[in-house]
C-alpha cells in the first residue's frame, strides 16, 4: 500500500479565485485511481497538477521520495505518461513516428538518433495495444478510437511508473469505448501499472477503479472503493441530481433518475 505520488494541501488558483484544493491524495503504486464528478469540478486542473503540467499555487507534490520541485521537467516525464483530453486536429505523421515521441524523455541531449531500446519499446508499446497493423498509416486516417489507442501506445513506450488519462472514452462511439476498455482492463491488469483516469462515465470508472476519487468545486467529496461512490446518496451531493438504485438483473445498477 505504498503510495507512487503524494499531494499534501494541494492548491491551484487562478484569477484570483480557488479552481483546486486543498487537497490530501495517496496514489497507490498498482492500483487504477477514477477521478469522478461534474464539469468544472477540477478534473483536468488536477491531472495537469499531477504531472507537472501545473506548478501548485500552495501544496506538495512528492513522487516516492522525490519532491516535485527537485525534479526536472524531462525526469518528471521519465516517471509519468499523460495522455491529454484535447490534442491537435491535424497530425500527419505516422503512427510509428508518434509513438517513437514516448521516447523523448530517454533521450539525452547528445543523442541524434534513437537507439536500439527506444525502438524495442516502441514495439511493445504497439504490440501492447494491438495497432502493429497501423504502424505505417498516418494518424489523420484513423478513426477516433485508433488514434486514442495511438495516443495511448506512445505513452507506454514512454516506460513510465505512472499513466495518466484525461477523459480516454470523450467522443467514442460504444464500440470504440468498449475496444478501449478492453484495452484498459488488460493495462490494468499488469501489477507493475499505476493508472490516474478522469472521466464522467460512472460506469467505466466502476469497471477500471480500484479506488474512485470524487471531486466537486475542486475539493475531495469522498474516495474510496467503486461499492462506497457509485451510490445514490453520495452521487446526488456530487452532481446534484437525483439517483435511484435499479434491480432486477444480476446487479443492481445506480441510474440517474430522469423523472426527478
Amino acid at each position: 500500500m505504498r503510495p507512487l505520488l503524494s499531494a499534501r494541501n494541494l492548491e491551484w488558483r487562478a484569477g484570483g479565485r480557488t479552481i483546486l484544493g486543498p487537497l490530501d491524495l495517496d496514489v497507490i503504486h498498482g492500483e487504477c485511481l477514477a477521478v469522478v464528478g461534474p464539469n468544472g469540478a477540477g478534473k483536468t486542473t488536477l491531472l495537469r497538477l499531477l504531472t507537472g503540467l501545473l506548478r501548485p499555487y500552495r501544496g506538495e507534490l512528492r513522487f516516492g521520495e522525490s519532491s516535485f520541485a527537485a525534479l526536472s521537467r524531462r525526469e518528471i516525464a521519465r516517471r509519468i505518461a499523460y495522455v491529454p483530453q484535447i490534442r491537435p486536429a491535424r497530425v500527419p505523421l505516422k503512427v510509428e513516428d508518434v509513438v517513437l515521441s514516448g521516447r523523448y524523455p530517454h533521450l539525452s541531449t547528445l543523442q541524434i538518433a534513437p537507439r536500439a531500446r527506444d525502438f524495442a519499446a516502441v514495439e511493445e508499446a504497439l504490440a501492447v495495444v494491438g495497432i502493429q497493423h497501423l504502424r505505417s498509416r498516418t494518424v489523420d486516417e484513423l478513426s477516433g478510437g485508433e488514434r486514442q489507442a495511438v495516443y495511448i501506445a506512445a505513452a507506454l513506450a514512454q516506460e513510465s511508473d505512472l499513466l495518466v488519462l484525461d477523459e480516454p472514452t470523450i467522443h467514442l462511439d460504444a464500440r470504440h469505448q468498449r475496444d478501449l476498455a478492453t484495452l484498459l482492463l488488460r493495462l490494468k491488469a499488469d501489477a507493475d501499472r499505476t493508472v490516474v483516469l478522469a472521466t464522467h462515465d460512472l460506469n467505466l470508472a466502476s469497471l477500471l477503479g480500484d479506488r474512485l476519487l470524487a471531486l466537486a468545486a475542486g475539493r475531495a467529496l469522498a474516495i474510496g472503493p467503486p461499492a462506497e461512490i457509485v451510490r445514490p446518496d453520495v452521487l446526488e451531493r456530487l452532481f446534484e441530481a437525483r439517483f435511484e438504485i435499479v434491480r432486477g438483473g444480476e446487479r443492481p445498477v445506480t441510474l440517474l433518475d430522469l423523472g426527478a
